[in-house]
């Protein structure tokens, strides 16, 4: 569908004629609306709280990704095959025609025309000045947000009437004709905002009004299939069939959503039948469901979106110990980590191993693998390169000091939670067996969707992030959080470079398959020479569900599980 895309824009630019696609039929052709199941209440258990249930969030770390699907609605939906769907607009742009047209200058302009009768779940119309509106929120620079995509090439939006939205594109985007944020591996959206509930907060010009209305969390009114009817905080989240729902009303009436930060309080819950369904269970606990259950009991949906990483502290200011800003330390740390080692150890040897930021089973991946500086674990190249840094290790010492005769004694952080501590304490004991003499500490769960409280950390940070092209979206110089944006923005790690900057400015505009895949080899090569993270792995991630609960099925990487929530139901 893409690489389809990307070719006939090229032609369009060089003035030949393009064919205009076939239409994507809309999930609606499929989705009766049905009768609900009033008699039971789908269960399911997530990770953690969230802090938002909007589309795009601001202000903080992005968790419980899969469930904001049922809250919110956008212009272009992804099926289980990624395939771009007409959601909230009756149909989506094609090029060459009136609704989607390139200009010789790179400009472009595209029209979505709503479908017709749509409301928020308060009742309130959704009109297309929500759409201009959320554009106007969401490129206000206080939030965070101007400087990733779609913002960041949109030049206005307008809407000539209630049921038409019209954007102007400063140069040319391969996604404008299929804008959703509610895919899992990367946000281009453009998600309406109700003017009518938060329009007062921007024109007050307060920021802080705005990011700490109610809307965002116990009072949020979406266009998704569920509506919020209760939050109790730090338990769960009542939800009820949102009856106006443009795709039909939910199969199922109700849905709770419960907070189970312990992923074998989450196994628990399924065995005893509190549960139906579990997002992004780990490895170990998903095993040990399945052995626990009847044969029969329940399926496992598999899949890779986030590469995990070890995540060095990019603003200089902060970093500690300074050494760490020493290419070649970082170069010896990354020799001395046994990846396949502890993925056997940790994750049974399941999830992919990873030299960059592009999974290697990716089209885009396995383009540009060949691009990508690799370091073999390799201990002796590691006391090499420290030996380079001015790095040794003591008569008689374990651990390497520098030439002052200091101990070289970095932190490693992860989040809290038994998965990641696991891997932080065996990736520590390989360090220190090394020669590095780590520490280790822990971030609170109740501040791991804290930007500010994520990103200050001295050494390194072992965490989750968006693999691909979602990962390029946060990166970047103009997405590093701080107190002077109120520390909204996705790179979190502070790395800065101004050739990745220019690399993925560009990446963004090309339309070419071939320069997109010659810039993605340059920003593979810019980031494994730099080093701002070790890339460990994309690590399988597992949705389980009871064999009563009919709907989930397989998915890629990019579209989201729970894109047809509305169509499931009980056996």
């Amino acid at each position: 569908m893409r690489r389809a895309i990307l070719i006939a824009l090229v032609l369009v630019l060089l003035g030949a004629a393009c064919a205009p696609a076939p239409s994507p039929s809309s999930p609606a052709s499929s989705a009766s609306g049905g009768p609900a199941q009033p008699t039971r209440t789908l269960v399911v258990a997530v990770e953690d709280e969230p802090k938002s249930l909007a589309a795009r969030l601001i202000g903080q770390v992005g968790r419980s990704l899969h469930f904001r699907r049922m809250f919110n609605a956008d212009l272009a939906l992804l099926d289980d095959q990624s395939n771009p769907l007409p959601y909230l607009a009756e149909a989506l742009p094609q090029l060459d025609t009136d609704t989607w047209k390139v200009f010789p200058d790179g400009t472009m302009e595209t029209t979505y025309r709503l479908k017709p009768n749509l409301a928020w779940h308060d009742g309130t119309p959704l009109t297309a000045d929500d759409f201009v509106f959320s554009w106007k929120l969401y490129t206000t620079p206080e939030l965070g947000q101007a400087g990733s995509l779609p913002f960041r090439a949109i030049a206005s939006v307008e809407a000539p009437d209630n049921r038409t939205v019209f954007i102007r594109w400063s140069h040319p985007n391969v996604d404008a004709g299929a804008l959703q944020s509610l895919g899992s591996s990367q946000t281009i959206g453009l998600p309406p905002m109700p003017r009518s509930i938060l329009g007062p907060a921007l024109e007050s010009g307060s920021v802080d009004a705005l990011v700490n209305h109610p809307f965002w969390t116990t009072e949020y009114v979406g266009l998704g299939p569920y509506r919020v009817d209760r939050w109790e905080p730090g338990a769960f989240i009542e939800t009820s069939a949102f009856d106006r729902h443009v795709l039909g009303v939910p199969k199922i009436q109700r849905v709770k959503m419960l907070f189970r930060p312990d992923p074998n309080g989450a196994v628990a819950s399924m065995l005893t039948g509190e549960s139906h369904f579990v997002a992004n269970l780990p490895v170990p606990q998903t095993t040990a469901l399945m052995r626990q259950w009847p044969p029969g009991g329940g399926s496992v949906l598999q899949y890779f979106n986030s590469l995990t990483g070890a995540h060095f502290q990019g603003r200089p200011d902060l970093a500690s110990p300074a050494a760490l800003r020493d290419l070649r330390v970082r170069q010896a740390l990354v020799h001395t980590v046994d990846r396949p080692s502890i993925n056997e150890a940790i994750y049974e040897g399941q999830n992919l191993l990873v030299d960059g930021v592009f999974a290697p089973t990716s089209e885009l991946g396995k383009a540009v693998q060949a691009a990508a500086i690799r370091y073999p674990f390799d201990v002796g190249r590691g006391a090499q390169l420290m030996a380079e840094a001015g790095f040794s290790k003591p008569p008689g010492g374990d651990f390497y000091v520098g030439p002052n005769g200091e101990r070289l004694s970095p932190d490693l952080k992860v989040s809290e939670g038994p998965t990641d501590q696991a891997m932080q304490a065996t990736m520590a004991s390989g360090w220190r067996q090394a020669g590095f003499d780590f520490t280790e500490s822990i971030l609170p769960r109740a501040q791991g969707q804290d930007v500010q409280a994520k990103a200050t950390y001295p050494g390194l940070n072992i965490s989750q992030t968006a693999g691909g092209e979602g990962a390029l979206n946060g990166m970047g110089t103009n997405q590093i959080p701080g107190p002077e944006n109120q520390w909204r923005g996705a790179a979190w790690n502070g790395y800065s470079n101004p050739e990745m900057d220019r690399l993925i400015v560009a990446f963004g505009v090309a339309l070419a398959p071939a320069d997109r895949v010659r810039l993605a080899r340059d920003i593979m090569q810019v980031f494994t020479t730099d080093l701002p993270m070790i890339p460990l792995f994309f690590p399988v991630n597992s949705n389980v569900f009871t064999a009563d609960l009919r709907g989930p099925n397989v998915r890629p990487a990019s579209s989201n599980p729970t894109w047809n929530m509305h169509e499931w139901e009980f056996r």
